[in-house]
């Protein structure tokens, strides 16, 4: 970790006021000091940082594995809650060079009921 990180840890800890941090590190803003002090307690591993939409994206990637049967198992927590699927969507399976697309079937309006028969 960086040296000017863990004096303001230290400082923050011993109660220092931000006047005097500032002063005594060099920082000229209140933003400047809240964004060192932020990324302080990432490096410390006091926080998370916070994750971007990419990162996010890509930390929910799984690993899914073919069984001996050929079948691939999608739990209800990555359809539903995760994708947003519904219990009773259609899906539609497609193949992209190695990838496998799953898309939502569209629904069909139902047709009026043919054959009926006006008289008149």
């Amino acid at each position: 970790m960086r040296e000017e990180y863990k004096r303001l840890l230290e400082m923050v800890k011993n109660g220092v006021p931000d006047k005097e941090i500032m002063r005594e590190l060099g920082i000229k803003t209140k933003a400047k000091l809240k964004r060192m002090y932020y990324n302080a307690l990432v490096e410390a591993g006091k926080i998370k940082d916070i994750l971007t939409e990419r990162e996010a994206r890509k930390a929910k990637k799984r690993t899914l594995t073919i069984s001996k049967r050929g079948t691939v198992i999608l739990g209800k927590s990555l359809l539903i809650d995760e994708m947003g699927f519904k219990v009773g969507d259609k899906l539609i399976v497609s193949r992209r060079r190695d990838s496998i697309i799953l898309k939502k079937e569209k629904e069909v309006p139902s047709a009026p009921p043919s054959g009926s028969s006006e008289q008149g």
